[in-house]
């Protein structure tokens, strides 16, 4: 069989699909340079604009210069001018400028010393600020000070008076002694005079009795005159005893009268005394005081649902005033309790008493307690008792109501005994503690509680403060209600 050949073709179809791609390769290229260069031409063409506009603009500036260089040299021409008059003027005053350089000089240095002088007054106008501030805070502590004496001078006008009738009534007795004194010391002068009379009367008899007896001659009648004078002589020793003893008699009154005197002196010293060291009847006393305060809730109430802004502040002023009443204060401690008691300042170390420093310390402190919680009298004693063995002798009571919680329940009754029942019972213990454990008879005295209570409502917290002070030898005190 004979072998036929496929006659060869110029063109296939992969070449004609390769020439196809080249082709739509070489339309892209061109399309893109296109856009190229179109996008090049706007350019060129803004950029034309641009440098035009920029070519004129410096054109319009090169004849503002050559105007202004006009300008300028002109100016210039002048200064030049100018400046050949002012050099010569420079030229005549020299002389004023080297005086007036001088001058200059003499009013830098004064202007220094000035300085200087300023300084030293502005330093001394601040030390005088820094005085004035510091004397402006005296002068508000005085006035503080000032105030609050005021307060309590005008708190104290009810015992003045007081003190003022017992001084009038003593006043009085003691003018009324002071006349029967003058009348009795008038008749002792009477009498005086009378016994001074007899004695001149009996001298003269005397005389006269001795008389006769050496006149012998004349003893007939001298017998008679002796008789007689020795019947006016007995008669005038007999008045002159009578007197002598309505004389001692006298003395006798008028020293009766001058002993009521001094009794009546002293008594009023000690009404005086008594006055000036008490508190709303309560005398101060004690050298080693614990101030036991009452920081309950109710401490800031006036009644179990309303508010009282000024109790607490109240309570306060008045552990400050009591501090300050007490003249034989040494040392003393503040216990405060609530549900809870505790020292105020932490330590159970005895204070020293300073007087007014230690009044503010005490009072600064509460001011930042706040009362709330139950009232716990026990833990209250219980923490001041134990100063007992360091010298406590009494203790300040401040509170406005029975005990509510504490040591004295036994549990079951914690559970089911109504509040008046707790009370009660709270109560009854802490009376015995006081009595069998913590306040029995020590070296035959105790340690004296005197309270002070707060605005009480109940017939029960009056009796119950006022029981307590008794059986322990102090006063109770109720402050009423502002």
């Amino acid at each position: 069989m004979r072998t036929r050949h496929k006659q060869p073709t110029l063109v296939s179809m992969w070449m004609l699909d390769v020439f196809c791609c080249a082709l739509g390769c070489v339309i892209l290229l061109w399309v893109l340079e296109s856009l190229s260069s179109t996008e090049q031409s706007k350019k060129a063409r803004n950029a034309l604009q641009d440098l035009s506009r920029t070519k004129n603009e410096l054109v319009a500036t090169l004849d503002d210069l050559g105007k202004t260089k006009s300008v300028l040299n002109a100016t210039i021409q002048d200064l030049r001018g100018s400046l050949a008059v002012m050099t010569a003027e420079r030229d005549s005053k020299d002389q004023d400028v080297i005086r007036a350089n001088a001058d200059l000089a003499n009013s830098r240095k004064a202007v220094a010393v000035a300085t200087s002088d300023l300084k030293d007054a502005k330093n001394r106008l601040a030390a005088a600020n820094d005085d004035l501030v510091g004397i402006r805070g005296d002068v508000a502590k005085m006035e503080e000070r000032a105030a609050a004496a005021l307060a309590e001078m005008k708190k104290k006008d009810k015992t003045a008076t007081d003190l003022n009738a017992q001084l009038s009534s003593a006043s009085s007795a003691e003018a009324m002694l002071q006349k029967l004194l003058r009348e009795r010391q008038k008749d002792l002068d009477t009498l005086n005079s009378q016994k001074k009379q007899a004695d001149d009367r009996l001298s003269d008899l005397d005389a006269k009795y001795r008389s006769l007896q050496v006149d012998a001659k004349e003893a007939s009648s001298a017998l008679a005159m002796s008789k007689k004078s020795e019947a006016e002589l007995s008669a005038a020793r007999s008045k002159l005893k009578n007197m002598q003893k309505g004389t001692d008699d006298s003395n006798a009154t008028i020293v009766e009268l001058r002993s009521e005197n001094r009794k009546l002196a002293d008594k009023f010293d000690r009404l005086r005394i008594d006055s000036e060291n008490k508190f709303a009847g309560v005398a101060m006393s004690g050298k080693n005081v614990v101030f036991l305060i009452d920081i309950s809730g109710s401490m800031k109430l006036i009644d179990e649902k309303t508010p009282d802004p000024n109790k607490w502040p109240g309570v306060i002023d008045t552990v400050g005033k009591v501090m300050k009443s007490n003249p034989a204060l040494e040392k003393y401690q503040v216990v405060i309790f609530s549900r809870e008691a505790k020292y105020l300042f932490g330590s159970r170390e005895w204070l020293d008493y300073k007087g007014e420093e230690s009044v503010k310390k005490v009072t600064d402190a509460l001011k930042v307690t706040t009362p709330g919680g139950d009232t716990n009298l026990y833990e209250g004693f219980d923490l001041s008792f134990r100063l007992r063995s360091t010298g406590l002798d009494t203790i300040y009571l401040f509170s406005d109501g029975l005990p509510t919680s504490g040591v004295g329940l036994s549990p079951q009754q914690e559970k089911t005994l109504p509040d008046n029942q707790r009370v009660e019972v709270l109560s009854k213990h802490l009376l015995s503690m006081l009595k069998s454990n913590w306040n029995p008879l020590h070296d035959n005295r105790k340690v004296r509680i005197n309270a002070i209570g707060f605005f009480y409502e109940s017939p029960e917290v009056g009796a119950f403060l006022w029981a307590l002070a008794r059986e322990n030898d102090g006063s109770f005190v109720g402050m009423s209600k502002p």
